[in-house]
């Protein structure tokens, strides 16, 4: 009886070990979203901003920023508010900003990024400086 039982204990864990090294290892992994910008990107960006939405996502730390209930709150998660907007779609500006706090800036994103009625004054993924002397690298904004 316990020969059967060592046979069976050995079969399941030779199992769970094949199982293990043929399934590859990006299915247990989260990663980043979908829409995130692609492996190239991610080196030299640290923050989406989406102006529609007024939030931010924070591609080191894999967190969204956004401004919930007069204060602004940080989750792992697509924020609820958001659940049913395609966040591929909608206009993503790469922030130049390298610190934590992309939302310090928030006032001067909102006014740089707003859209205009009718005319986008942005257009969809494209590169922002965050906010200049304050953080950034490069650009030449001549701090």
């Amino acid at each position: 009886m316990e020969t059967i039982k060592n046979r069976i204990a050995t079969l399941f864990g030779v199992l769970i070990l094949i199982f293990m090294l043929v399934v590859p290892t990006d299915v247990f992994s989260q990663g980043p979203p979908p829409w995130a910008p692609a492996h190239g990107y991610r080196a030299k960006t640290r923050h989406i901003y989406f102006p529609d939405q007024n939030m931010y996502y924070d591609i080191q730390r894999g967190v969204y920023i956004y401004f919930n209930n007069g204060k602004w709150a940080v989750s792992v998660k697509v924020p609820s508010i958001f659940v049913g907007i395609n966040l591929g779609r909608s206009t993503q500006i790469e922030l130049d900003f390298y610190g934590d706090s992309p939302q310090r800036y928030n006032y001067s994103h909102k006014v740089k990024y707003k859209k205009n009625k009718g005319n986008s004054s942005v257009h969809p993924k494209s590169k922002g400086n965050g906010h200049p002397g304050k953080g950034n690298k490069g650009k030449g904004n001549g701090k």
